[in-house]
């Protein structure tokens, strides 16, 4: 679906970078899962089907994870899927951008991938990253949102996270 132009351009600007989880990887394979915040190397765009993107992860083992995008691919959508996976910013680096943005606490937060009462919802996103499934409401002018996070290592376990007009 995307020309080859500019697959070419997408694989010059992420292939051999290094990245860090801001997701679970989930391996197409038999390699398990990689958890969030854990330094990789893309090593594959894979542009057919609905995508996916290897990783050269923990023991140096390969992870192809699918990005289970919809058809027609576009750049734009591929770009959305790699950003919502990965951070390419270094741990110190994203640690003082959001001590600028949010100050300490929260950032302290953000890195130890904890959440606490009043904590807004961009700097929720950072923490956990996103969510399995999102549900939404408007209750007498509330909004209200669940957030579904989901471990394949563990079917029945979920976590969840709760916002009311953009705070935990």
């Amino acid at each position: 679906d995307i020309p080859i132009q500019q697959q070419d351009a997408l694989e010059e600007k992420y292939i051999g970078e290094t990245a860090w989880t801001r997701a679970l990887i989930m391996d197409i394979g038999n390699n398990g899962v990689i958890d969030r915040g854990t330094e990789v190397e893309i090593v594959e765009l894979d542009m057919h089907w609905k995508g996916a993107v290897g990783v050269k992860g923990p023991g140096n083992h390969k992870y192809r994870h699918a990005l289970k995008l919809d058809r027609p691919l576009t750049t734009e959508k591929y770009e959305e899927a790699i950003n919502r996976l990965f951070w390419f910013d270094k741990p110190t680096k994203r640690y003082r951008m959001n001590l600028r943005k949010y100050g300490k606490r929260t950032a302290r937060a953000i890195r130890d991938e904890e959440l606490f009462k009043g904590m807004p919802r961009e700097a929720a996103l950072e923490s956990w990253g996103y969510p399995d499934e999102m549900r939404s409401t408007d209750i007498g002018g509330v909004e209200q949102e669940q957030w579904i996070y989901r471990d394949p290592r563990q079917q029945n376990k979920k976590s969840y996270i709760w916002l009311v007009d953009g705070e935990v």
